[in-house]
């Protein structure tokens, strides 16, 4: 009985206690925030690695903290940042017999000057001699007078370039490295470029098997290996991109020094010797130098091929100071969170500890807020800073706050949900067959039954938002055309409802990654309604990203489910080109399509950002048309904002928004939204 009193009489009081407690603790953040923004966040405080951002908050803290070269704008096109210009121009580079051919060959380019002058058509600005290479810089990348100076100078005999590939089945850096310094021949390497810890790729010019028997056995001797040699091509000349960031004068990182050009090469440099998934990871494999220029005020980059969507990946890549990076040579999560390295961004961090961050203005900028993200939040004092009105941003939302706070805030969307077909498949490689399939998905089926916060995708290629995104239509639901379709193609239902012919049933399997509560309910969903237009299908759960990386590779799928992260890069030439359609290469799907070659080479070959819309428009309507893929839907994350908290950019309560958006001025293009967000009903 007297335990009964006290649990009858203490538990109110617990309770009570529990309120006052909580009200205690959103005064304090009343009273910390200082007129600025307070946040509930129920998970765990964030590493802030700006790098490997574990959630979307963690990417938006960061994006407010460090800057990158270059940004995309509220209307989806390149803006600077960091960097106040950026210009592709080109070098060439010829080999020759020894230093004097090459002069010989300087100089019949300048005679060419006189009172017509080539070289204005040409685009080409200067010529220089450097021992037995003639360097050519054009200031285009697609000018047309390369062709017509390596004319001028053909009959001198420029020394072929010889591409070779060296792989070893043991790191074999060190013993490159030993080779570069004791070789007599060393000098006729004229490029080096790493590929992982087990290859590298060299240009070599003029007669090089002297050159080459000897590298193969000094590398042989070291690694105790048989090192393989591949011979990739020839070429008359060295043709290279070059990529100019010129640095904007004044900016200093928050610690006071000032930032340069050697930070964003350290940068680069750091990113380049580990695995990291980035976006638009690709980039890195291209680049075969990296240069700090005009005293610390030009990045100069030097790529390997001809890569223009290269560009897109210094849009949102953050920048860290060399000297952290000197400090923190293999920085992991618990770098970041020990000693943060400091930013260029418009907040610096004030304070931080296991429960919260505190975010000021960097600088004595007028209506910029702080910041006072506090993590792991329960929910009664998420729901108590609610009442007392504390709490500014509530994220995620639960139902509570949404009766509380009148405006919902939705994140940009980072991936969508598609499902990729293999066209190899018996059933599922006639178009017509995956038309039907995509007649018969209910996106808005899938939106009100699969749970999450749920935006209706494009069937374009591409990232929503972006200056050269299409919004292309996605196929409307239509159950009875897609069984029109199936019967059309001689497979009528039979009394089970399933599409068959007399020796086969339309049947296939789903590939699902069994690590996802949302992949699996919407596999579910799917196979429930394609069943409708007569479709068996089979969900086959995989556990692991690394066995269905493998399945995708070796091509052993029908159909699988897929997150598709996006990108700024408008090259999609790893995906859809032929050459990466047999096993090992990265075209899962299979299309092989000549004309779909061409256009996927011009545009990963295309430098200028105003030309690539025209390209991605010619590109999918020649392949979206054969349907190699099912787009589904975008995810975002979901926010309660209170009534007092405008978004700078977005003028809508439900709408795209980040806390960037959130905290800078105004400055934006009015401009469609990239997504029509749908809710799943509150239960």
């Amino acid at each position: 009985m007297i335990l009964a009193r006290t649990f009858i009489f203490g538990f109110p009081l617990l309770v009570g206690c529990l309120v006052w407690w909580s009200a205690g603790e959103a005064g304090r953040s009343r009273a910390r925030r200082a007129g600025g923004i307070v946040a509930m966040l129920p998970q765990n405080a964030p590493a802030l690695n700006p790098f490997l951002p574990a959630t979307e908050v963690e990417r938006e803290i960061t994006e407010l903290v460090h800057e990158p070269l270059l940004r995309i704008g509220t209307d989806g096109t390149l803006q600077p940042a960091l960097a106040e210009l950026w210009r592709w121009t080109q070098d060439v580079t010829c080999w020759f017999a020894d230093e004097a051919v090459a002069k010989q060959a300087q100089e019949r380019l300048q005679a060419q000057i006189g009172e017509k002058n080539p070289w204005a058509e040409w685009r080409l600005s200067s010529a220089r001699v450097q021992e037995n290479a003639l360097l050519l810089h054009f200031s285009e990348t697609a000018a047309a007078g390369v062709q017509h100076a390596l004319e001028v100078i053909a009959d001198l005999h420029p020394q072929p370039a010889a591409f070779w590939r060296v792989e070893s089945r043991v790191p074999l850096r060190d013993a490159w490295d030993r080779f570069m310094a004791s070789s007599s021949q060393a000098r006729q390497i004229h490029r080096v470029w790493f590929d992982g810890a087990h290859a590298c790729e060299i240009v070599v010019a003029g007669p090089a098997q002297r050159a080459l028997d000897e590298m193969r056995g000094a590398l042989n001797a070291a690694t105790k290996d048989s090192c393989a040699f591949h011979l990739l091509g020839e070429v008359g000349a060295l043709v290279e991109p070059v990529l100019d960031l010129d640095i904007r004068p004044g900016l200093t990182w928050h610690d006071g020094t000032p930032v340069t050009a050697g930070d964003a090469r350290a940068t680069l440099e750091f990113l380049r010797g580990n695995d990291w998934p980035l976006p638009d990871r690709e980039t890195l494999r291209h680049i075969q130098s990296l240069e700090s220029r005009n005293n610390g005020s030009q990045l100069h980059v030097t790529f390997r091929s001809r890569y223009g969507p290269a560009l897109g990946m210094f849009a949102g890549l953050p920048v860290l100071p060399a000297a952290w990076l000197r400090d923190h040579p293999a920085a992991q999560e618990a770098d970041f969170i020990r000693e943060p390295p400091p930013g260029a961004g418009n907040h610096r961090i004030a304070a931080r500890d296991a429960h919260s961050l505190i975010l000021v203005p960097a600088k004595r900028t007028p209506g910029l807020p702080r910041f006072l993200f506090n993590f792991s939040a329960s929910p009664l004092m998420t729901q108590v800073g609610v009442r007392t009105r504390t709490v500014d941003l509530v994220w995620p939302a639960s139902a509570a706050d949404r009766a509380h706070f009148t405006q919902l805030r939705f994140t940009p969307p980072r991936q969508r949900l598609v499902v990729l077909w293999n066209a190899r498949h018996d059933v599922l490689k006639n178009t017509r067959f995956r038309e039907a399939l995509a007649l018969a998905t209910d996106i808005d089926d899938l939106v009100r039954m699969v749970p999450g916060r749920l935006g209706r995708a494009d069937a374009s290629l591409f990232a929503p938002g972006l200056w050269f995104s299409t919004r292309a239509e996605r196929t409307p639901f239509a159950l009875e055309k897609a069984r029109r379709i199936l019967a059309e193609e001689g497979w009528p239902r039979d009394v089970n409802g399933v599409a068959r012919r007399a020796d086969q049933s339309f049947e296939f399997t789903l590939l699902v990654p069994s690590t996802d509560a949302l992949h699996t309910r919407t596999a579910e969903r799917l196979a429930a309604q394609w069943l409708e237009t007569g479709a068996r299908v089979r969900i086959e759960h995989v556990a692991d990203t690394r066995t269905l990386a493998q399945r995708l590779r070796e091509h052993r799928f029908d159909a699988v489910l897929l997150d598709q992260r996006f990108e700024i890069s408008w090259d999609q030439l790893p995906w859809w080109h032929s050459s990466q359609a047999d096993p090992g290469g990265t075209n899962f799907c299979g299309i092989a399509d000549p004309q779909i070659d061409l256009q996927l080479e011009a545009l990963a070959g295309e430098f200028d950002p105003e030309r690539v819309p025209e390209r991605v428009r010619a590109l999918e309507s020649r392949l979206l048309p054969l349907r190699p893929l099912l787009t589904l839907f975008t995810t975002h994350d979901e926010a309660a904002a209170a009534p007092s908290l405008q978004d700078m950019n977005a003028p809508a309560a439900a709408s795209s928004w980040t806390l960037r958006s959130l905290a800078l001025p105004a400055r934006r293009t009015p401009a469609a939204p990239a997504v029509d967000l749908k809710l799943r009903p509150t239960d």
